[in-house]
């Protein structure tokens, strides 16, 4: 992804007031760039993830905070569940922010982010989440056994 769609995002999240701002803002706008794949899990070919992103546009500035959430996984239980419950509310908040409340699509993006939040909770979110964390650690480790550096 490129430094200026991510800068777009990350404002768009800080004017909805997304849970998680705080924590991206600690990376560098090429870090961001480099974790965030849009809306879709990492085995779809780039250019479907780009029509699924593009289609649900909506909720990438809340996939910007899950992709880094997931990045940094630490493998656990309750991280996992955390990203996920954090990724649901910040659907809503969008689509809250977006739609008022007598408008129909905000009733039908509510349950959009439902229906992603059930993906993201299931064997391939689980899947992913301990694949980054393995990454993540090879990546610190500099090494592929996963051993630390002294």
């Amino acid at each position: 992804m490129d430094v200026k769609t991510i800068q777009d995002l990350y404002k768009k999240a800080v004017l909805a007031e997304l849970d998680g701002v705080e924590f991206i803002a600690e990376f560098p706008d090429e870090e961001l760039a480099d974790s965030y794949n849009g809306i879709g899990p990492e085995f779809l070919p780039p250019t479907l993830r780009e029509k699924v992103t593009q289609h649900l546009s909506l909720f990438a500035p809340a996939a910007l905070i899950h992709d880094l959430r997931n990045e940094y996984s630490d493998g656990t239980r309750r991280s996992f569940n955390y990203a996920n419950y954090e990724f649901l509310a910040n659907c809503r908040k969008l689509a809250a922010r977006k739609y008022a409340w007598y408008n129909p699509r905000r009733y039908i993006a509510y349950h959009v982010a439902k229906l992603l939040y059930w993906f993201v909770c299931g064997d391939c979110g689980w899947t992913a989440w301990i694949q980054a964390m393995e990454r993540h650690e090879k990546k610190v480790s500099g090494n592929s056994a996963g051993e630390t550096k002294e």
